[in-house]
């Protein structure tokens, strides 16, 4: 997978796109992804681990802040939600509607929603489900390529 990175207001980190492309590479060998990806590495604030991008398949952002140990799993987390773009089970239409596996869900922005409704998402609850289970084999195939 071709990964490409853009920053805001930061300096360029060797060291986050080393983690970022194991990773990323690792996970794509588990879950289906695009061949490019785009990272951007913004200051998001302190409540705010990543995105992703609805208007861009392969795109999303991660906060720059994050410490290095977590950005395995927030990256996990958001490329699970770049396969259910990419795989069509997420749609973001110009009606400004989401769709959840075709069937119109809503029209609000996360950020319009409370922090216990944007967490009972389908897509929110996609992610949960799965995101242990593809961060553990990515995990498992990293440790067959170090052995």
């Amino acid at each position: 997978m071709d990964i490409r990175y853009f920053y805001k207001n930061n300096q360029h980190s060797y060291k986050h796109e080393s983690i970022i492309t194991y990773f990323g590479n690792a996970i794509a060998q588990v879950i289906e992804l695009p061949p490019i990806l785009e990272v951007c590495l913004y200051d998001l604030g302190p409540e705010v681990y990543g995105g992703i991008d609805m208007y861009t398949i392969n795109r999303i952002g991660l906060n720059y802040d994050l410490s290095f140990e977590d950005l395995p799993k927030i990256l996990t987390h958001e490329l699970i939600h770049v396969n259910q773009k990419h795989t069509k089970l997420l749609e973001f239409r110009s009606n400004r509607h989401y769709y959840w596996r075709g069937i119109p869900y809503t029209n609000k922005t996360p950020d319009q929603l409370t922090h216990e409704e944007y967490q009972n998402l389908p897509w929110e609850i996609d992610v949960k489900e799965r995101q242990s289970k593809v961060l553990q084999m990515a995990l498992d195939l990293l440790s067959k390529d170090v052995l």
